[in-house]
């Protein structure tokens, strides 16, 4: 496993609070020369520290007003196996899915239009050969979104100059 230092946190901290910015931005923030920031940044990419750059979307103001949560309960299977859960992985409404322990083995986030289109959605899930039960919660507020975790802001990592 590769160290990183300040320099490589400092880049991570900024890049993640906006990745769209230039580097002339950020020589300004942290106070490295160009050249530096612009190899440091391909090596952070290189080494899939930097997975990828991207939007967060708020999807109720695109008509996906319905958030929910599945719990689900799998036959057993290989721990790891991707095919098996092809079935919920494929289908467009489900934004992610997690193996989870405890009393379900599969968390899935689901984003829906309509409380039919969420009905429609659960419906495909069950109907799923690996599925043993489920259980589907509502998200009615969302007090932190994924968007905000960036544990780097409190780390110290402040300008490096």
């Amino acid at each position: 496993m590769e160290k990183y230092d300040d320099l490589d946190l400092a880049i991570l901290r900024e890049l993640r609070e906006d990745s769209k910015q230039s580097i002339r931005e950020l020589v300004k923030k942290i106070g490295s020369h160009p050249n530096t920031l612009m190899q440091r940044i391909k090596r952070l990419e290189q080494n899939k520290v930097i997975i990828k750059y991207s939007i967060d979307v708020d999807y109720r103001q695109i008509g996906y007003d319905i958030h929910a949560v599945a719990l689900i309960k799998v036959k057993k299977g290989k721990v790891g196996d991707t095919n098996q859960l092809s079935p919920i992985t494929d289908l467009p409404e489900v934004q992610a899915v997690y193996a989870s322990a405890g009393s379900y083995d599969v968390v899935c986030l689901i984003r829906a239009k309509t409380r039919d289109h969420l009905t429609e959605v659960l419906k495909k899930i069950q109907e799923t050969e690996i599925l043993i039960r489920s259980n589907t919660l509502l998200v009615l507020y969302t007090y932190k979104h994924p968007y905000e975790f960036n544990p780097l802001l409190n780390t110290g990592y402040k300008n490096i100059r």
